[in-house]
């Protein structure tokens, strides 16, 4: 395993205590505005989490950390379009110690630690 998808599995278990189910996190150049992708690639049924090669350290753990929000939004309270930035997401950025307004493009910086 990579080491994103490692940090996937603890980031599982310390917030949502192993309770989503484990997908691969990869790290690519992104030729958009996108810090990462939570999604289904080619319509198949396993979801996968790719990350900006261009971000740093600190930023891809919080931005997978954004992204693991939605995965978690979709398992646990089958919310969907899981690209939706709703109240359910909100309430999980929040619980993984994301603090202030709570948006789209919140990630990259998490303000509290944990």
């Amino acid at each position: 395993m990579n080491y994103w998808t490692e940090k996937f599995k603890e980031y599982n278990k310390k917030y949502w205590g192993g309770k989503l189910s484990n997908i691969r996190v990869f790290v690519k150049d992104f030729n958009s505005d996108y810090d990462a992708l939570y999604h289904y690639p080619d319509g198949g049924r396993k979801a996968k989490i790719v990350l900006d090669k261009r971000l740093g350290h600190y930023e891809k753990k919080n931005v997978l950390l954004h992204e693991m929000c939605h995965h978690a939004v979709e398992e646990l309270y089958d919310e969907r379009p899981y690209h939706d930035h709703g109240t359910e997401w909100k309430k999980e950025m929040k619980r993984c110690g994301f603090i202030g307004k709570i948006h789209r493009s919140r990630g990259r910086y998490k303000t509290k630690a944990g």
